[in-house]
């Protein structure tokens, strides 16, 4: 291999730009596929080698004669063959990127990600099946569901929970 190629190559084994997806993946399935080859194929085939003189008196008996030679030339024929092999592809509602199956889901998830096809994983404060609700008054958390603890009528922040207090109040020590 010629020396500029190298870096090159190590390059697009790194990003498995080279790979193949991993069959150990559990979101990657496989399906047997079918395919054709053509080759040449040689074999032995008999041919009649007829004397090149002639018989001058027939009347005497076949044996009297030349009698023809048999002789075996290869020859070569094209063949072709269906053959079978187990191929791999992602499962339904994933997809392949950079050799990996990764979840798909239809619609995008605005404050979170694609944790199985069409199933959103929201951050802290977001909630709904594409994360683009915040979370409602007194509710906050990774799914919006763990009520605020705060007293006279504070809010808490929906991602973290910390109690704010109104303009006057103070929170205790």
């Amino acid at each position: 291999m010629s020396p500029p190629l190298c870096p090159l190559l190590l390059l697009a084994v790194g990003l498995r730009l080279a790979g193949t997806l991993n069959p150990s993946d559990p979101n990657t399935c496989s399906f047997w596929e079918s395919f054709t080859t053509t080759t040449k194929e040689s074999h032995s085939r008999p041919f009649s080698l007829l004397p090149s003189e002639p018989c001058e008196r027939p009347w005497e008996g076949p044996h009297t004669c030349p009698q023809p030679t048999v002789v075996y030339r290869t020859v070569y024929r094209q063949v072709v063959k269906t053959d079978h092999r187990q191929r791999l592809q992602c499962c339904h509602g994933f997809y392949e990127s950079r050799g990996f199956c990764v979840p798909l889901c239809a619609q995008e998830c605005v404050h979170g990600r694609c944790v199985a096809p069409n199933q959103c994983q929201c951050v802290p404060g977001w909630r709904g099946d594409d994360c683009s609700s915040e979370c409602a008054p007194g509710m906050w958390g990774p799914q919006c569901d763990k009520p605020c603890s705060c007293g006279n009528n504070s809010s808490c922040d929906p991602k973290s929970g910390v109690c704010s207090c109104p303009s006057g109040l103070q929170p205790p020590n």
